[in-house]
């Protein structure tokens, strides 16, 4: 019993909040936002559906050169394990525009190691009234970078 109960909290121990879930648990269903991407000719609306203390699950419609994709759900864990948590992470403030306004925003920025070996550098500009709280999100690889930008939200 006091093996179970050991081996219960060192697992406790080895997660971490999820800052995607921590991004959503604010809002209430039906919130959104849409991003445009660049430099490619597309975007996607990601719409909370249901959120609790255990995970949100949202809603993903991407659309690509006009056509519109179906509909994906994707849960998002509250906790995730330790092992995930971004390292070296840099944190700062930014101005930038979204959606027709100027948000100040915090930043984070963190490098990811991929299966291939290869490291991505991901920039999130974080805004508390936009649903996910992710403004700005920037993918710098070796090959170039991909940018989504939020032109639209609504909290509900």
């Amino acid at each position: 019993m006091m093996i179970t109960a050991a081996l219960l909290v060192a697992l406790a121990q080895d997660t971490i909040d999820n800052p995607e879930f921590k991004g959503w648990a604010s809002f209430k269903p039906g919130s959104f936002v849409t991003y445009k991407y660049s430099p490619q000719d597309g975007g996607q609306k990601v719409t909370l559906k249901s959120v609790d203390e255990n995970e949100a699950v949202v809603e993903t419609v991407t659309t690509y050169n006009g056509k519109t994709g179906n509909a994906v759900e994707r849960k998002v864990p509250a906790k995730l394990p330790a092992a995930q948590a971004p390292k070296d992470v840099k944190d700062g403030e930014d101005e930038i525009e979204a959606g027709g306004k100027k948000l100040k925003c915090r930043t984070r920025e963190s490098d990811k190691k991929l299966a291939s070996g290869k490291t991505v550098t991901i920039k999130i500009w974080i805004h508390d009234d936009v649903p996910g709280k992710g403004v700005q999100i920037q993918t710098t690889t070796e090959t170039g970078k991909f940018t989504m930008v939020a032109t639209e939200w609504e909290k509900k």
